[in-house]
């Protein structure tokens, strides 16, 4: 009779045990894969400020002389003054 009592409560306290354990896990891999997508999601991000910088150019309004974003004045006349030229989309 007490073998048995014994049993059970061992037997609760290792269900409980093993159901803990795997509740943690799935908690630490959802955190691990929600810091993994937000990662991602500032790669993608920076990549993409990247390029739409690199794709970005000004024109000057005194000289007209188109030059890339990066450049803080004309490197022409050394005008301050910014006139952003968006690259045009085909629409094909």
């Amino acid at each position: 009779m007490t073998s048995s009592i014994a049993g059970e409560i061992i037997l609760i306290f290792s269900v409980m045990f093993v159901i803990i354990t795997l509740a943690s896990l799935w908690f630490v891999l959802s955190a691990s894969k929600m810091k993994h997508k937000k990662e991602l999601q500032e790669k993608k991000m920076d990549i993409l400020d990247k390029h739409f910088n690199e794709m970005i150019r000004i024109e000057c309004p005194y000289c007209k002389t188109i030059y890339t974003a990066n450049v803080n004045e004309c490197p022409n006349c050394g005008a301050n003054t910014k006139k952003i030229l968006f690259p045009e989309i085909p629409t094909t």
